[in-house]
């Protein structure tokens, strides 16, 4: 996890953030299960129910939330794939 955390923390790449992902996903270092459980958090904390309100900041606060509440992540790592996230509900 702390790898996985780590690479999700070393992402600063803001002015292309489609890129945040992928730069996860391409991670050699990354084990299958870090994989699949940011595939898995990517997934459920974009979930439609969570960014549907008509505030893109209630959105952001609802996936962060949520991320918090399920996954044992740093309070930054957080902040980055919400923020990720964002660029994708605009």
């Amino acid at each position: 996890m702390k790898t996985l955390e780590n690479r999700i923390l070393s992402f600063d790449n803001w002015e292309q953030p489609w890129t945040f992902r992928e730069l996860v996903f391409q991670d050699k270092t990354l084990s299958d299960n870090e994989l699949n459980l940011f595939n898995e958090i990517w997934t459920k904390g974009g979930a439609f129910e969570l960014w549907n309100d008509y505030d893109l900041v209630l959105g952001c606060k609802a996936s962060h939330s949520f991320i918090a509440e399920n996954y044992n992540l740093a309070d930054k790592a957080i902040a980055n794939i919400v923020r990720a996230l964002s660029y994708e509900w605009k």
